[in-house]
């Protein structure tokens, strides 16, 4: 009974992350970088450095490289579109056609039906079941949602004439009299679709990220792009220290992997270290001193059952608990040298990685901003990138204290669910 007591408290084992050698269903969540070790322990650290190495050769001006990276828009909602296989429809959808009963919108009379309680949601859906059937040719493909031509607005900064749109955390800011600027002012929507899926039927779906723009129509009602640096080869590499830089942390990675007892750690106190990291990042910071960030674990642990002792009500429940919580600090006590590289490991990861954020970050041609609280705009970066390999594995790549940071706090108005 007290091991059950345990691991209800801190989580069962949770379904981990792992990336299959064929990618199947519908892509509902990427995970970053830095969290592959979390998620999928040594497995997760290999695949992690694979993703980093064959990126650096792209840097350096590999030509023949399958792996590539795509712009993380931030859109929303992520719509799914494109013809059902088993009737030849085309439909209009949102992650939920993943769910056991998926909502599939053929007309507005369903898309009423189904998202009728998210009415900002239900709007962008009717839009899409308008103006899409004219550039979707075949197939099935998932994007982000970014414009309506409701949403668009004009702004002179620093003397440029912009137009402005915000289809969630980030507003984003296009020369008015570009060649882009002139075609999202023409559209009634815009959306960049980034996986396209194959299979005989929606419940069977394959997917993959070598998504052209090409494959698409090109129609004035519609801004539609696919999501990839074009020739990242030739917009941005990394200097001689940049190098010199990224290569001792990856050796830096391989050495603190192999000090790593991987089966050694429960489960459950992988998931506990992934939420903790999460809580440090909604204090504006990541992992620091891998030794003190060890003992602010412990505290964590120690603060999060001590509220959940709290909660009972009986005197037999409250020692139960508390004896759950002993245990799991003890748990975590015995792994402290695997933890203390654990950190360290994610740490090196994470700086890794923001080397190659900053490089395609100098590579991007939009402007962004984060709306303050006055209604100021404040110039940020952009949400992030997707690195896709030739299995269609996908992992992000986003600066967690900008982002991720800002995604946790920043008011985006209705929820697109």
């Amino acid at each position: 009974m007290l091991e059950t007591s345990f691991r209800s408290f801190f989580g069962q084992a949770s379904e981990q992350i792992i990336l299959k050698e064929q990618a199947e269903g519908v892509l509902t969540h990427l995970t970053h970088l830095e969290e592959l070790v979390l998620t999928s322990k040594k497995q997760g650290l290999e695949t992690a450095i694979r993703f980093l190495k064959e990126l650096y050769e792209v840097l350096k001006g590999k030509t023949d490289s399958t792996t590539f990276v795509t712009v993380k828009w931030d859109g929303a909602p992520s719509a799914i579109v494109g013809i059902n296989p088993e009737n030849n429809q085309f439909f209009v959808s949102t992650k939920s056609i993943a769910n056991v009963s998926p909502k599939i919108n053929y007309t507005e009379e369903d898309i009423d039906k189904n998202h009728g309680h998210a009415p900002g949601l239900a709007e962008k859906l009717k839009m899409a079941l308008k103006y899409l059937p004219a550039v979707i040719k075949n197939g099935i493909y998932q994007g982000d949602f970014l414009l309506d031509k409701r949403d668009l607005k004009q702004q002179n900064i620093d003397g440029e004439d912009l137009i402005l749109f915000k289809p969630n955390t980030i507003t984003y800011a296009i020369d008015q009299h570009s060649a882009l600027g002139q075609r999202i002012s023409n559209a009634q929507i815009g959306i960049i679709f980034h996986t396209k899926y194959t299979g005989n039927n929606l419940q069977n779906l394959k997917k993959g990220s070598d998504v052209s723009a090409s494959e698409f129509n090109q129609t004035q009602d519609v801004f539609v792009d696919d999501a990839k640096f074009k020739d990242i080869s030739g917009l941005a590499t990394f200097t001689k220290d940049e190098s010199e830089k990224f290569e001792t942390l990856i050796d830096s990675c391989e050495t603190a992997g192999n000090r790593i007892g991987w089966e050694e750690i429960p489960e459950n106190v992988y998931t506990n270290l992934n939420t903790f990291i999460n809580s440090l990042i909604r204090q504006g910071r990541f992992v620091q001193k891998p030794q003190e960030e060890f003992a602010n674990f412990v505290q964590w642990v120690k603060e999060k059952g001590q509220k959940a002792v709290d909660l009972l009500k009986t005197e037999k429940g409250k020692q139960k608990k508390q004896q759950a919580v002993d245990q799991f600090v003890g748990t975590i006590t015995e792994n402290q040298n695997n933890i203390i590289n654990l950190f360290n490991l994610s740490k090196k990861l994470e700086q890794a990685k923001m080397l190659f954020v900053n490089k395609y970050n100098s590579a991007v041609k939009t402007k962004q901003f984060l709306t303050q609280p006055d209604g100021s705009l404040k110039v940020t970066a952009p949400e992030g990138y997707v690195a896709v390999d030739h299995l269609g594995n996908m992992v992000k790549f986003v600066s967690r204290l900008d982002f991720s940071a800002a995604n946790f706090s920043v008011s985006k108005g209705e929820k697109f669910k």
